[in-house]
């Protein structure tokens, strides 16, 4: 960009800081801002530039250096060493993340997003992580939410949300090439390019991919189906006129690994998945508008006895207004539309989709310059949908799949209070809402030996949580101390797979879910971290969670499902890192520690129902090591989990010792 340009957008985001509600239609120079304000910054919980210490939600953002410095080469495993973020891995490529405990096969609980576009797919209730079409060279920074923000952030945002920001094509220059190579047979490689068009339009073009041998099952055989994987995208912005800018993206990732189909039952699933997206901002005298529309579609292929295959499309389009009222109050408000729908192929055909109509509004008000209190407020409105085939189940009728309707109101309240220029507090509370997904809403379909029909009468589960949390600046030492407590309060809970015998279509038995009762969570975190300038960073923390749960459904009710959140949550959780720079080398470790937690499992399709599988503690132990050999090239040697050949995580594959080696040019 032109001096002038630059200047101007420093200021203008500066000012926006400084002055909470002033808001801009420009693209928000992050790398400026941290710099200036020496900590990073973030716009997604309220729409304005905020500093992360003054966000409104428990936020932690994991930057760009932190991305290269942990060796990892998939977000996962980048995830796996923030408190209070459980992984199970059940394969190479499936991997599921929780936030704060509940943890299934299927994560159902968090939302996550690209830019603030849905990944999270709503039809069978999961993220697919080893999708998702961005290579890590491009990521800014990863920001995470623990806790319910489904006013803040949108659709199902019941236990948290993740929020993978990249670099502006339009601001940042980013070019980069990547190989890596190691054991289990595995080869990556991403490429990042960015092309700015004059001043005012920039391009930004990524592609990437890996292929393995996978890890082992539990058995000890070979993984039979070598996870693989190919992406790409294209992001531009054009910044039309000082006060508009357009946005608009798209890619593409295709990928085959083995998946946990059902408990018992693993398969090779490849997923065809790709969207575009199209939106744009101006500055007007009625505030700041936005507007965004994306469809994602993916295609799923499960090779498991025979083909089973299903399409699922996912349409949102949504209007926003950020308006400053004065200096002390800004206020956002905003409609979306969504249309999610999933079509069967090999399962008896049809189609299951619901139509939800949102509202939305936010207030931020800066009460003093210690005080700043931010209310929002969310109303979904979902409609039902179904074509096909109709399996009647006791009770309900055809006409119950395309009338059933569901209204959700969700809040988030935070008050952030700047006790002294070291010391933050923050008051939270909130409702978040997991919508059930549209197989266990809507869903009619034949396989595995039994029918599934959606049941229209379930309820989404309601997440309350109230926390307090304590941020205190260490200057003299150059770290920060983090803590928070929290209280949590579920109702309506939503199992996986929780399908109970509802009757018989002919001599074939017919599955339902069913809503199975409450539970309560308590927990805190605490922790430190902090950087020399020397060269040395340094990182320790420790999580507690307790569950109680209080299920109305039995045993024999509910044969094929995982309801025992209480043991599946692990109670403990330590996470400790370690690194040093000097100007050509980088060394760091990480460590994790969690103790043991019940999963489950079903020796075989005629046993009756789930059986516990105990996951006993473990540590996961990371080496890297890298040697910069000139300003944009470096080479490194990466070791993952090095204190154990294998390690049993969940009842899927277990998760084998890794090492290889990477190359990097980066400018």
């Amino acid at each position: 960009m032109q001096k002038t340009s630059f200047l101007r957008t420093i200021l203008m985001a500066g000012a926006a800081l400084a002055a909470p509600g002033t808001v801009f239609a420009q693209a928000v120079d992050y790398g400026t801002l941290e710099q200036i304000y020496g900590q990073p910054v973030t716009t997604s919980a309220t729409g304005k530039p905020q500093l992360a210490s003054r966000v409104p939600a428990d936020m932690v953002i994991i930057g760009a250096d932190e991305i290269r410095q942990s060796g990892a080469d998939n977000i996962p495993d980048i995830l796996q060493f923030v408190t209070g973020i459980d992984i199970r891995r059940y394969s190479w490529g499936d991997v599921q993340v929780g936030i704060r405990g509940y943890d299934t096969p299927s994560y159902p609980r968090m939302l996550v997003l690209i830019d603030g576009r849905q990944v999270y797919h709503d039809d069978y209730g999961y993220t697919a992580w080893n999708t998702l079409p961005v290579q890590l060279d491009e990521i800014r920074q990863i920001e995470i939410v623990k806790g319910p923000a489904t006013a803040l952030f949108g659709f199902n945002a019941a236990a948290g949300v993740i929020n993978i920001v990249t670099f502006d094509p339009l601001l940042d220059n980013v070019n980069s090439a990547t190989a890596r190579g190691g054991t289990q047979g595995y080869a990556s490689g991403s490429l990042v390019a960015t092309q700015h068009l004059g001043t005012t339009a920039g391009v930004r073009i990524s592609a990437g991919g890996y292929l393995s041998n996978g890890y082992q099952l539990l058995s000890g055989s070979a993984d039979p189906f070598p996870p693989q994987q190919g992406t790409w995208n294209i992001s531009g912005r054009w910044q039309v006129t000082p006060t508009v800018l357009l946005r608009a993206e798209t890619g593409y990732a295709n990928a085959h690994t083995l998946t946990q189909i059902t408990l018992d039952t693993f398969g090779d699933e490849a997923n065809d998945a790709s969207y575009w997206r199209f939106g744009g901002a101006a500055d007007t005298r009625l505030g700041a508008l936005d507007f965004d529309i994306y469809r994602n579609m993916t295609i799923a292929n499960f090779e498991q006895g025979g083909p089973l295959n299903n399409t699922a499309d996912v349409l949102v389009a949504k209007v926003s207004d950020l308006l400053k009222l004065n200096a002390d109050n800004t206020v956002r408000v905003g409609l979306e539309y969504r249309n999610s729908g999933i079509q069967f192929s090999g399962y008896g055909g049809g189609t299951d989709s619901y139509d939800v109509y949102a509202a939305n509004g936010m207030w931020d008000w800066q009460i003093s310059r210690m005080l700043e209190l931010t209310n929002a407020v969310r109303e979904d409105y979902l409609q039902l949908h179904d074509t096909g085939i109709f399996l009647p189940s006791p009770g309900r009728s055809r006409e119950i799949y395309d009338s059933t309707t569901l209204a959700a109101l969700s809040f988030n309240c935070g008050l952030v209070i700047r006790a002294t220029d070291n010391d933050i507090f923050r008051i939270t509370a909130a409702r978040g809402l997991q919508l059930p997904s549209l197989i266990d809403f809507g869903g009619q379909i034949l396989y595995f030996g039994g029918l599934v029909a959606g049941a229209p009468d379930l309820h989404p589960t309601s997440v309350y949580n109230a926390e307090l949390s304590y941020d205190r600046r260490l200057s003299g030492l150059g770290a920060t101390l983090t803590s928070s407590v929290f209280f949590q309060r579920n109702t309506n809970l939503l199992p996986f797979p929780g399908y109970t015998l509802s009757g018989f279509y002919g001599r074939e038995p017919i599955f339902s879910v069913n809503n199975i009762g409450s539970s309560n969570e308590t927990g805190f975190e605490v922790g430190a971290r902090g950087k020399t300038s020397g060269g040395l960073r340094w990182n320790l923390s420790y999580r507690y969670a307790s569950i109680s749960q209080d299920i109305t459904a039995s045993a024999a009710e509910i044969q094929n499902t995982q309801i025992q959140y209480a043991d599946g949550t692990p109670r403990h959780e330590i996470v400790w890192g370690l690194g040093y720079s000097l100007p050509q080398w980088e060394f760091d470790v990480q460590a994790r520690w969690q103790s043991a937690y019940m999963d489950f499992m079903r020796p075989s399709l005629s046993s009756p129902g789930a059986v516990p599988f105990p996951i006993a503690d473990y540590v996961t132990l990371n080496l890297r090591v890298a040697y910069n050999i000139t300003t944009y090239f470096s080479i490194a040697g990466v070791g993952e989990q090095v204190n154990l050949t294998n390690q049993i995580e969940t009842a899927g594959e277990t998760v084998d010792r890794r090492f290889f080696a990477v190359a990097r040019l980066h400018y």
